[in-house]
């Protein structure tokens, strides 16, 4: 176990120019929660929370006249389960430390821990979009952004590109295309796709995504034809998280709309300060418990790119 000495950080000795400290975190900015504007965040309190679609009907058929009512039945389609994560790290000082710690770092180790939870959020976060082309699945027991979702009641759909294409006005147009052919239920049928659309994407791709959403006429060629992809409502997030710079995704912009969830389970907390009996060492323990996953798979896109 670590623990926080003079000798570990000298530079907390007196005399020492306290503008280093300064550089070091106040001088820098955190970066605003991103994660929490493109994942439903939901309470939970249970050891583990699971979620069920719900197979509807499929179509009507014809009756003759006078001739009896086909039966049908509503079933239950796929389950996941959300099993919560717990994280935690303390914080260990011994007095002497304290004593010297002239400008106050060391009391103020709670900012760096928080600061750091807040990191790993992100960090868990992305994972849902860095391994939803592998790991990451939907209910559905196939990877979250894949071109062949089992349907319950029968065929498949997809969420991703039928060829995986780097981000460009054909390439997106495309992805348009595919959101209103290919996002159904369970029983097969289509549903409305989103009219207001989240594009994320990681900093290599913000710009590109800037001339593809803002320009008045179709970027990139030399024609005059209108760029029909501003006509959408778009929000566009750029994630330095992400881990593939090719990758980009489109989801609902109505967070309830689509199955990227997290439920917590504890908030990021401060435990109280401790003492221990026998060295009067200071601990300060931070921990959380939080689950990532998704619910399901429609409203979200996905390719990672050529």
């Amino acid at each position: 176990m670590a623990i926080q000495t003079r000798g570990t950080f000298t530079e907390l000795y007196d005399n020492i120019d306290k503008a280093v400290f300064t550089i070091l975190f106040d001088a820098q900015k955190e970066r605003p929660a991103i994660w929490r504007k493109l994942v439903n965040v939901k309470k939970s309190d249970r050891k583990f929370e699971r979620v069920m679609s719900v197979t509807g009907v499929g179509d009507i058929p014809e009756k003759g006249e006078g001739a009896p009512y086909t039966s049908s039945v509503i079933r239950p389609g796929w389950t996941k389960d959300f099993t919560h994560t717990e994280f935690g790290a303390m914080f260990e000082v011994t007095q002497t430390a304290l004593e010297d710690d002239q400008y106050d770092q060391l009391a103020q180790n709670g900012r760096w821990f928080m600061f750091a939870s807040r990191v790993v959020e992100e960090k868990r976060a992305a994972l849902l979009y860095n391994n939803g082309f592998t790991t990451e699945q939907s209910p559905d027991g196939v990877s979250i952004f894949n071109t062949a979702h089992v349907l319950k009641a029968g065929g498949t759909a997809r969420n991703r590109l039928a060829t995986d294409a780097d981000l460009s006005a054909t390439s997106l147009e495309q992805a348009l295309i595919d959101l209103q052919v290919e996002t159904k239920v369970e029983a097969g049928q289509i549903v409305a796709p989103a009219t207001s659309l989240t594009l994320v994407v990681p900093p290599a791709l913000e710009f590109q995504a800037a001339r593809l959403l803002n320009s008045n006429l179709r970027p990139g060629v030399a024609d005059n034809d209108i760029n029909a992809l501003k006509d959408r409502s778009w929000t566009v997030v750029v994630n330095p998280y992400l881990s593939d710079a090719d990758a980009w995704f489109l989801q609902d912009s109505n967070k309830k709309a689509h199955g990227m969830t997290s439920y917590t389970r504890v908030p990021i907390t401060a435990e109280p300060a401790m003492t221990d009996p026998r060295t009067r060492n200071r601990m300060y323990p931070v921990r959380w418990r939080r689950s990532f996953g998704c619910a399901f798979w429609q409203g979200v896109f996905g390719t990672t790119g050529a």
